[in-house]
């Protein structure tokens, strides 16, 4: 259902000899249109903004998708990939671009090109209903906590974590990995761990979704954090259509709908990636 957001030292490798092979083919937009679709890279395991329902990828993003690719004429095809090598997946032309709540940040910013943010991304602590000890990001100390493996949570984490020690407080009793955010939540509830750590708007549809189960706290990061579309460094053109798109949608509403739709509630975005990143 949910997920992430680091992709991991071992799947960033090669990317500069792919990126450099690729650089001399045809530009891709142009491609694109040739061929009639956008292939698109994604990990379908992440409500509200891609997930499998009936056999089909659904989702915030794949309703983005489908409303910019019949601008230049072509349909858009949803990929399922998994998370942890979708970048060097994007490099081996696996795909055209990502487009997958992928949270900019600092280290991903160096290997692709990100689009405009088009969703909030900063994350926030989920806790049992009921938890009583644990009322801001400081009493974290000593406890469990799960994130998604390769995600930016598990990142921004660790930098907490250090904040913590710097303050002389012990760090986090353990900090469990998943391969994907659901089997984390169920942790929660089942008390194996004492809180989950991911993005704010997914944070929102878990608690829609598990009334009265769950609550929210902020405080891990104060670098407010936004998803981007990625593509590779090359593929200017191609991120400037999606930019273009992207700004379109926000100033017409159409952006604000999907969010309704998908969250219950809307979000505001640059337009333009921020100078400050997590990391």
């Amino acid at each position: 259902m949910f997920r992430r957001s680091l992709l991991t030292a071992a799947g960033a490798v090669g990317l500069t000899g792919l990126s450099s092979a690729r650089s001399a083919q045809a530009d891709t937009l142009d491609e694109v249109k040739k061929h009639g679709t956008l292939m698109v890279g994604t990990e379908a395991a992440y409500v509200p903004y891609e997930f499998f329902k009936d056999g089909a990828i659904v989702g915030y993003d794949p309703d983005i998708a489908d409303l910019m690719v019949p601008k230049i004429g072509v349909k858009a095809k949803f990929i399922d990939t998994q998370w942890s090598g979708i970048i060097p997946a994007l490099y081996a032309g696996k795909f055209d671009c990502i487009i997958s709540a992928m949270t900019i940040t600092k280290e991903r910013a160096e290997k692709v090109l990100f689009s405009m943010p088009y969703a909030d991304a900063s994350n926030m602590i989920l806790l049992r209903a009921n938890e009583t000890n644990i009322k801001t990001a400081d009493d974290l100390s000593g406890k469990i906590v799960g994130v998604q493996l390769g995600s930016a949570a598990a990142g921004i984490i660790k930098v907490f974590e250090a904040k913590l020690k710097a303050a002389g407080k012990p760090g986090y009793a353990d900090v469990k990995q998943y391969e994907h955010y659901p089997e984390a939540y169920q942790d929660l509830l089942n008390k194996r761990i004492d809180a989950v750590v991911n993005s704010r708007s997914t944070m929102l549809v878990v608690m829609r979704d598990a009334p009265n189960k769950f609550k929210m706290i902020g405080g891990v990061s104060d670098i407010t954090a936004y998803f981007g579309m990625a593509f590779r460094k090359e593929d200017v053109a191609l991120r400037d259509f999606v930019n273009t798109q992207l700004a379109a949608m926000k100033q017409d509403g159409t952006l604000a709908k999907l969010q309704e739709k998908w969250f219950g509630a809307t979000m505001e975005t640059p337009n333009s990636v921020p100078d400050v990143l997590p990391s």
